[in-house]
């Protein structure tokens, strides 16, 4: 667990606010380093790492991760150094007021969403603030925050990483890239196993906003596509929602879901039930929500299958998931690539 919590921990404390993912490239070149042959950045921003075969004879087998995280992007700088803020993809305003961030300037900068005392509120005090209408408090003067942070700056939730009981851990950015700790964890489990095809492991940008993955994949064209993302998991607030059942800790729940191939899906859930891997699957009749709803239409088509990863508290500064859950899907994701490199190389 200590190497899944590391590349979380790497993965995370930098900024890949949608459409800034290039924050993190000395983590990326650390994975590329210890883990594969080739990384090269593909023009729509996306992220692509390269394991080369060995042998010759094995499908083109993808596993795609979103690299990019919401956050926010600064719109003016008023009197007394405080920022006007947008946001980038679904932030959840409920748990703004008064958070930590960090500002991607010239300089790193921390600030802190301003929060009204209860004392000092009018009118309806329940009201959750738009976005919009929020600030940050940096605590420079309006002089030094316009020479360090030029409109348009982004803006993250300040990175932390605790280590909760039942080797859970709780921070920020968990959605996506702790489904590339998974992806990372397989295929570097392929590796050691002696697997001899080719692997692809693409850190895909700006889902929270866009399509940008379509891109990508267009370039690779892979024989099968392995799309992982996170999906809310249960807690009790969710009694009412029959649909979802999937806890932390229960494993990785796999999407069965008209818009991914339903034969490949089938099949995958055959090998986790065959094999004994942990795991829930969830009806996603008509979408996913990821990147699971166009890699299938790329090109002449790519056979595409969903593994989510259980996470709690989602877009927020304290996601909650299980390193099991992340162990168990690199698991489950390394004995299926080997089933297919096998059959189609035997």
């Amino acid at each position: 667990m200590a190497e899944l919590f590391d590349l979380a921990s790497r993965l995370t404390c930098g900024c890949s606010v949608s459409g800034f993912e290039h924050g993190q490239e000395e983590a990326l070149r650390y994975i590329r380093d210890k883990y594969f042959d080739e990384m090269r950045r593909e023009p729509a921003g996306s992220y692509v790492f390269v394991r080369h075969a060995k042998k010759p004879g094995y499908p083109r087998i993808m596993f795609d991760a979103h690299m990019d995280e919401v956050g926010m992007m600064v719109t003016q700088i008023l009197d007394g150094g405080f920022l006007r803020i947008t946001s980038i993809g679904g932030l959840d305003t409920r748990i703004l007021p008064a958070a930590d961030v960090t500002i991607y300037g010239k300089e790193t900068l921390y600030g802190v969403i301003v929060s009204t005392p209860p004392h000092l509120q009018s009118g309806d005090a329940m009201s959750l603030p738009k976005v919009d209408d929020l600030m940050i408090d940096t605590g420079l003067s309006k002089e030094k925050a316009e020479e360090l942070i030029p409109v348009g700056t982004p803006v993250s939730y300040r990175f932390k990483l605790t280590k909760l009981k039942n080797n859970c851990i709780c921070g920020k950015g968990f959605d996506d890239k702790i489904c590339a700790v998974a992806g990372i964890a397989a295929i570097e489990q392929l590796i050691n196993d002696g697997y001899e095809g080719e692997l692809i492991l693409l850190l895909s940008t700006k889902e929270e906003i866009s399509r940008a993955v379509v891109a990508a994949v267009y370039e690779l064209q892979p024989d099968y596509a392995i799309v992982s993302d996170v999906c809310c998991a249960w807690v009790p607030e969710c009694d009412k929602d029959a649909k979802r059942k999937t806890t932390v800790g229960d494993g990785p729940e796999i999407s069965l879901s008209a818009i991914t191939d339903v034969r490949f899906t089938k099949r995958f859930i055959e090998f986790a039930k065959k094999n004994g891997y942990r795991h829930t699957v969830c009806v996603e009749a008509t979408s996913t929500g990821t990147n699971a709803n166009d890699i299938p239409l790329v090109g002449l088509g790519v056979p595409t299958l969903l593994v989510s990863i259980p996470l709690k508290n989602m877009h927020t500064y304290s996601e909650v998931v299980s390193l099991d859950d992340v162990a168990d899907t690199a698991a489950l994701v390394t004995g299926f690539i080997k089933e297919l490199g096998g059959e189609h190389n035997g």
